[in-house]
């Protein structure tokens, strides 16, 4: 919901309402279980990232609120001209208004009141883990997404908080494949999950991607193409961009790492498109994946710029975009299969400028390239994908590879497997592998070359 008493980016969770529609969801699931016969072995909690919660002594909420909430945006743009080196080396990520300490830094100013019963500064998943078992503590990988941890050596940033003026967590850090408790009567009164039942620590929702999909040794690279498309290469060390393009945070298990560069709303950009091409079509994305894969690569001239670029987080904001095809229309009629062509080349291209600039930084080539999420179901954007990268991907046979790699946390805590990294091993038998076409990566190597210049084009074109 929008704060009533912050800007108009402020948001904020209704905290009651958030809760139970977890239940009711949690709910279901135990009664389509209890009818296949089956019992839940446990819970297991991941989030959205850079979601965070604040919470008094008590545990109670001070202030919930979801990635999307840019009410710090003056804060966070003081941190970076003070403290912009300082703050990336630390916690890996950058521009400071999207993370915890601009939003504490925006309590302190605006609400001193509700700021002083600031105790703890944690993730949305560690909010829900709290609120299922009654343990307060923090997962590793999503404390660094938050903009919490000191990615290096994987402990509070406290020195960074400090010197910021504001309150850090003061909770226990956790790995990713950790019991954190038993869900405690009252919560089993809400939820429908029996007394007792394990809750496990399942990690940020890209790295459990990640995990479900396969994708944990060391130079294996995930793409979890949703409403975003983050790219992760894991590393075996932390590594940084030198001018803080990309972002750093560590991996599910504690000696590994990942270099993120996203190329921002994939899949937002194409439910755009879909709800304004296709608001009446029964199913618009099979209606979208039929056009596009009659219309030839290149959208017989047809560009589209929504969104999708390579990732520079040094430099965020506004900019123009928007299709671009040749008229007059007289001799070119782009229809709405070129427009969703289009945007599937896009997005694809934008992938492939992600890629390229993890390689620069990284100095190295994944040994491994695999695409999981909802933007999978398209069948056509996958082959364009394939095409535009020229390289053999795998693909996840179910999108919902963060749901995967959470569920194999919670059997690695049961003891299902030994690590994590068997884990992952079971995971790649869900993958399938898919090959370029020669000749349509040949073709798209100039388009994407071309696309790459009219991108540079517009960034002269401010909004």
């Amino acid at each position: 919901m929008i704060d009533p008493e912050g800007s108009t980016l402020s948001r904020e969770f209704d905290t009651e309402a958030v809760w139970k529609g977890l239940c009711d969801l949690t709910g279901g699931c135990v009664a389509d279980a209890n009818r296949e016969s089956c019992t839940v072995g446990a819970v297991a909690v991941t989030g959205q990232r850079q979601a965070v919660a604040f919470l008094d002594a008590d545990g109670r909420e001070v202030y919930v609120g979801p990635n999307v909430d840019l009410r710090a945006v003056f804060e966070g743009a003081a941190i970076d001209d003070d403290a912009r080196y300082e703050s990336y080396r630390t916690t890996g990520h950058i521009p400071s208004m999207l993370f915890a300490s601009a939003k504490l830094r925006w309590f302190l100013a605006h609400r001193p009141k509700a700021y002083a019963r600031i105790a703890h500064a944690v993730t949305l998943a560690d909010w829900i883990a709290w609120r299922l078992t009654g343990n307060l503590c923090s997962e590793v990988t999503l404390a660094g997404e938050a903009g919490l941890l000191d990615v290096t050596c994987r402990t509070w940033c406290s020195d960074l908080l400090d010197r910021l003026g504001v309150v850090g967590a003061k909770v226990p850090l956790v790995q990713a494949g950790s019991m954190i408790g038993k869900t405690k009567r009252k919560a089993s009164q809400d939820s429908g999950i029996k007394p007792g039942t394990p809750t496990v620590a399942a990690g940020a929702d890209t790295q459990c991607g990640l995990l479900g999909m396969g994708a944990s040794l060391e130079h294996d690279l995930g793409v979890v193409a949703g409403w975003s498309a983050p790219l992760q290469l894991i590393t075996s060390k932390p590594v940084f961009s030198p001018n803080a393009r990309t972002w750093t945070g560590c991996f599910l298990e504690d000696t590994k790492w990942v270099i993120e560069s996203s190329p921002g709303d994939v899949g937002n950009s194409y439910r755009w498109l879909a709800d304004t091409l296709f608001d009446k079509a029964k199913d618009a994305y099979i209606a979208m994946d039929t056009m596009a894969n009659l219309v030839p690569p290149g959208a017989d001239g047809t560009w589209a710029f929504l969104g999708p670029a390579r990732m520079d987080m040094a430099s965020v904001g506004m900019r123009s975009g928007g299709f671009m095809f040749p008229v007059p229309l007289t001799h070119s009629e782009a229809g709405r299969g070129h427009l969703v062509r289009a945007s599937l080349e896009s997005a694809a291209f934008a992938v492939k400028a992600n890629l390229e600039q993890i390689e620069d930084i990284s100095g190295t080539q994944p040994q491994t390239i695999t695409i999981g999420g909802g933007m999978t179901r398209t069948r056509t954007w996958l082959r364009i994908l394939t095409d535009v990268l020229g390289r053999s991907i795998g693909v996840s046979y179910d999108a919902n590879v963060s749901a995967a790699g959470a569920s194999l946390c919670a059997r690695t805590a049961l003891g299902d497997y030994s690590s994590l990294d068997e884990a992952a091993n079971d995971a790649r038998g869900t993958i399938r592998t898919v090959e370029p076409d020669l000749m349509a990566s040949s073709e798209y190597e100039e388009l994407y070359q071309r696309w790459t210049e009219m991108s540079g084009q517009l960034q002269d074109f401010t909004v």
